[in-house]
């Protein structure tokens, strides 16, 4: 798909050459970051945190699917303004809606948009 989606996480410029160990480096980062917020948004369970450690942050293929599935199917396509109006129109043969998107703003995150509303306060 024309490189829409990248998993380069700015690590080849740190030798991480293969594609899985990025996308576990990746996914630990987030994770780790995720449970260390010091008082600011939402924090992700410990619980959850601690079940990715055992698990070494690798993802098998069938969860992998599980949260591509759900999260972009939930939001369709995040980004700029720009870049989510721009994608829609790319792929939007591939939605079910025959009503026009128009991308919303996602509270919380300045200047990134999606075509859902991903929380109740979003604009």
């Amino acid at each position: 798909m024309d490189d829409f989606l990248s998993l380069d996480f700015g690590l080849k410029e740190f030798n991480v050459l293969d594609a899985d160990e990025r996308l576990r480096l990746y996914r630990k980062f987030l994770y780790e970051k995720g449970t260390n917020t010091e008082g600011k948004g939402s924090q992700i369970a410990e619980k959850t945190v601690e079940k990715e450690r055992k698990r070494d942050f690798k993802i098998s293929q069938i969860d992998r699917f599980k949260y591509r599935t759900r999260y972009f199917s939930d939001s369709g396509i995040i980004g700029t303004k720009e870049f989510v109006a721009k994608n829609y129109h790319r792929f939007k043969h591939h939605f079910q809606s025959k009503k026009e998107k128009i991308p919303k703003l996602i509270s919380g995150l300045d200047g990134v948009y999606s075509l859902k509303r991903l929380s109740e306060d979003s604009r």
